[in-house]
This record gives structure tokens, C-alpha cells and sequence, in this order.
């Protein structure tokens, strides 16, 4: 982008350029000075198309990659709540199924304190 201002600008000053009776080729003030304002205009054009163009490309860049993380994070939280909630069943059943035999071992305990403290 440098480059095209940098020569546009040489381009615009050789064409304003007078011929002077010696021989001798001069830019005129008034015309530096317009070619220097054309091309600061033309800079800050540049600069703030530029700017627009990479936060357009950015904010896009920045949706897509929402959507696609938005869509796994779902369906990875959903995956993993399915598992937790199944790993939490069986743990339940398991302990439940713990408890029982225990249940059954103290009632048998009991049931053997009571016959060893009759005799």
C-alpha cells in the first residue's frame, strides 16, 4: 500500500514538474504541496479501508470460530452429563447393592448374637 501512495506521489510530482530557462526541471511550491495532500489523503483512505477490511475479516474469523466451538462444547456437555449421569446410576445401584449385603450380614449377626447368648 506504501508503495502505490510512494509512487503516486512521484508519478504526480513529475508530471507538475516546469521547465525553467536554464534548462533545468523545478516543482513548483503550490503543487508539492497539493501532492502532498493528495497523498495524505490517500494514505488515511488506504489506512482506514484497511482498518475496516481486517476487523471485517476478524469479526467473521471470530463467529465461525464461535459456532464451531459453541456447537462441541454443547454436544461435549451433553455427551458428558449422559456419562455422568449413567456412572452415577450405577454407582448408586452398586452401593445400594453394598448396603443390602450388609443389611443381610448385621441381621445374620444378630440373629447369631442372639442364639450364642440363649445357650
Amino acid at each position: 500500500m506504501k508503495a502505490i501512495v510512494i509512487a503516486g506521489l512521484f508519478l504526480l510530482a513529475i508530471g507538475c514538474m516546469k521547465k525553467q530557462s536554464d534548462g533545468t526541471y523545478r516543482v513548483s511550491e503550490t503543487t508539492t504541496e497539493s501532492a502532498k495532500e493528495k497523498a495524505k489523503d490517500s494514505g488515511q483512505d488506504i489506512k482506514e479501508e484497511s482498518k475496516e477490511l481486517g476487523d471485517d475479516v476478524s469479526r467473521r474469523a471470530q463467529a465461525i470460530r464461535q459456532s464451531e466451538a459453541a456447537k462441541k462444547i454443547a454436544t461435549g456437555a451433553k455427551e458428558l452429563g449422559t456419562e455422568v449421569k449413567e456412572g452415577s446410576g450405577e454407582a448408586a445401584e452398586k452401593a445400594g447393592e453394598a448396603l443390602q449385603r450388609a443389611g443381610h450380614k448385621m441381621k445374620e449377626s444378630a440373629k447369631e448374637d442372639k442364639t450364642t447368648t440363649r445357650h
